[in-house]
């Protein structure tokens, strides 16, 4: 079967590889329909990654059609379309015990730390497929239930609820993903963002309001939306001290700081500005077992997936793929690789 490999620093190989074979009774083959690509994708090929190195198969968000079962899987059957959802803990931790496997001090995710699905077919496990519903016509689509999924773990996290205002700092893929979903509890989102483009599709979306990150009256328009309080909820979907600390000055009292972006550089933040507004920080990591809240969303007509994807690639593009989303021309928001 064909993969695409990262070869090495920017640079894309198509190989070829035996095809994986079922040889535990739970197991799964699916033939891989789309793969996209995301930021730690992106880190892989540019060679900045800290631990993920050359030659590797990347690739976690992903979808396909299942052609083949294990003589232990009971819920899915051949043709079914699925989404993947690439997080494995180690299922006896504290967190795996509690149904969040995200937070396993030794998880893993396909694609990152184990082999990812950009290639034909991709053998997982009966547990981390998730049935796409009917109304989703294009199986391409459900390779983005994945960056959806972490939009539904922020803002569980930051307990979203009907009436707020829910301020995030990105309007990149999981920006958005963070908003649709905030959307679909009742909330409204301001976005920031450096790029035009990017806010331009934030208020397509059905943005309350977005901002330039450089506007030197950015906090005070924001207060002046939230009658001087500040947002319920600020997000960092981008991982930057200078935005943890935003997120800490703009968070109205008693409200929830939502730390979705990873950097692990220090910052101002003190004690004190937490204790004074008695605000709750949280971190938010992948997703823990979000992929059927996001598919119930699809099949009621809350959310469209198609929102999460502006270019399409074929499997011999790939070099092309990695480079816009390189690069991120106006108008870029995620690519995809379609088997």
């Amino acid at each position: 079967m064909k993969a695409i490999e990262i070869s090495g620093t920017r640079e894309i190989s198509i190989i070829d590889k035996a095809e994986p074979a079922i040889s535990a009774p739970d197991e799964v083959l699916v033939k891989v329909k789309a793969v996209s690509i995301c930021g730690t994708d992106v880190h892989t090929f540019q060679g900045e990654h800290p631990f993920v190195k050359p030659p590797v198969v990347v690739g976690h968000e992903c979808c396909g059609e299942i052609v083949e079962c294990g003589s232990g899987v009971t819920g899915f059957a051949p043709a079914d379309r699925v989404a993947i959802d690439p997080v494995l803990g180690c299922g006896s931790c504290r967190a795996c015990r509690s149904g969040r496997a995200n937070a396993c001090a030794n998880v893993s995710c396909r694609g990152v730390h184990v082999e990812g699905a950009m290639q034909e077919y991709f053998k997982i496990r009966e547990c981390d497929l998730h049935k796409l519903p009917d109304t989703v016509d294009d199986l391409a689509l459900g390779a983005v239930v994945e960056p959806m999924a972490i939009g539904a773990q922020a803002c569980w996290r930051g307990s979203v609820a009907k009436d707020q205002i829910v301020l995030v700092f990105g309007a990149g893929p999981i920006g958005i993903a963070v908003m649709l979903n905030a959307h679909c509890l009742g909330a409204r989102c301001i976005l920031v963002d450096m790029k035009e483009d990017r806010l331009q599709r934030a208020v397509e979306l059905g943005a309350l309001a977005t901002f330039t990150a450089t506007d030197p009256d950015l906090k005070d328009k924001i207060l002046s939306l939230t009658d001087g309080e500040g947002p319920h909820v600020t997000c960092d979907a981008v991982g930057h001290p200078a935005i943890f600390e935003q997120c800490i000055d703009l968070v109205a009292p008693t409200g929830t700081v939502v730390l979705l972006g990873m950097d692990g550089s220090p910052n101002e933040v003190t004690e004190l500005q937490i204790f004074r507004k008695e605000m709750t920080v949280v971190g938010s990591r992948m997703n823990s077992n979000m992929f059927p809240t996001i598919l119930d969303r699809v099949a009621s007509g809350q959310m469209k997936l198609e929102h999460m994807v502006s270019h399409r690639f074929a499997v011999d593009q790939a070099t092309e793929a990695f480079k816009m989303a390189v690069e991120q021309p106006a108008g870029f928001l995620k690519a995809m690789i379609v088997f």
